[in-house]
């Protein structure tokens, strides 16, 4: 008889996709500072941890979300120097669930034109 093993999944909470790099700043603090209404559209929060994946060369990057402009997606800190503007990025967040909920989760999903404007939102199924 198999044991069944409960276990925590890491699963994607939020996306938003192709982010287009507006600025990058070398001497501000490490960071992703991105519009307050993808932050809220993705249901990231202030400070958490997100994958960047830079859709030209593959990188992926770990970064900390922060409030910036209307619009902007801003790359700081250590990360400019991998990457400029105009390039086009996949921002995602993951999280643990139970597998219970896991199961049932569906993130959400925000896909933005070449200004960085949400043009659809939806849950991934």
């Amino acid at each position: 008889m198999r044991k069944t093993v409960k276990a925590l999944r890491l699963v994607l909470l939020g996306e938003v996709h192709p982010a287009v790099v507006t600025t990058v700043d070398f001497d501000d603090a490490d960071g992703l500072r991105l519009d307050a209404d993808l932050i809220a559209a993705a249901g990231f929060v202030e400070h958490e941890k997100v994958e960047l994946s830079d859709l030209s060369t593959g990188t992926r990057l770990s970064i900390q979300v922060r409030r910036g402009k209307a619009g902007e997606v801003g790359v700081c800190g250590a990360a400019a120097l991998l990457i400029k503007p105009g390039t086009r990025l996949t921002l995602a967040s993951f999280g643990w669930m139970k597998e219970k909920a896991a199961s049932k989760h569906q993130p959400s999903i925000v896909r933005v034109d070449e200004e960085n404007r949400p043009v659809k939102k939806s849950k991934a199924g």
